[in-house]
């Protein structure tokens, strides 16, 4: 073989390393970065009640736009609701921080709701709540029915517990994302 071919070859050799090395260089070679569980801002609790009865419906808000921390809430209703009566029950998660851009985090909790689970603690109330939505395995709380008795006044509390990889149905484990005691009265 002539030097003129091999010379030839070696420089196809050559060029064919050099654009490989140019090739391997542009390409990322660091893995993606996981998607993260992280909890999202929560500025506002909406409780929307239907009376079964009635058909009435009824709004009630926990509203502190800076987050937790910081400025007071500017709006913290107290619930009221008629005594022996029966309430079907949803919840609304909101990030109204930016009022350009409202977020509806229930729309992501619903995505994770392997993950989530809401808690109701009735103190001193004559109500009797309970979840009828669940993930299917464990009840997860968005949608819930509430049964009052006689006339009284305590508080309602709403903790939305995140349980990313221990929701057993229990309101224990896991880390709370919001938690909202709401003043109520049955009458």
């Amino acid at each position: 073989m002539s030097k003129r071919i091999i010379l030839k070859h070696i420089l196809f050799i050559g060029f064919f390393i050099a654009i490989a090395a140019i090739i391997q260089s542009c390409t990322d070679a660091t893995t993606p970065p996981l998607p993260s569980d992280e909890t999202e801002l929560i500025t506002t609790l909406k409780v929307e009640l239907t009376d079964t009865l009635t058909g009435q419906k009824l709004n009630y808000f926990f509203r502190d736009l800076d987050g937790e921390g910081g400025n007071a809430p500017s709006q913290w209703d107290t619930i009221k609701l008629a005594d022996s009566s029966y309430y079907r029950v949803s919840l609304k998660f909101l990030n109204e921080s930016n009022p350009n851009s409202i977020q509806n985090i229930t729309l992501e909790i619903l995505a994770e709701q392997t993950n989530h689970i809401i808690c109701f603690t009735s103190s001193v109330v004559n109500a009797v709540i309970s979840r009828t939505d669940t993930d299917g395995t464990y009840q997860v709380g968005i949608n819930s029915t509430w049964k009052t008795g006689a006339i009284s006044s305590g508080n309602i509390e709403i903790k939305l517990k995140h349980q990313l990889g221990v929701k057993n149905g229990g309101c224990d484990p896991g880390e709370t994302d919001v938690q909202v005691v709401f003043p109520t009265v049955i009458r």
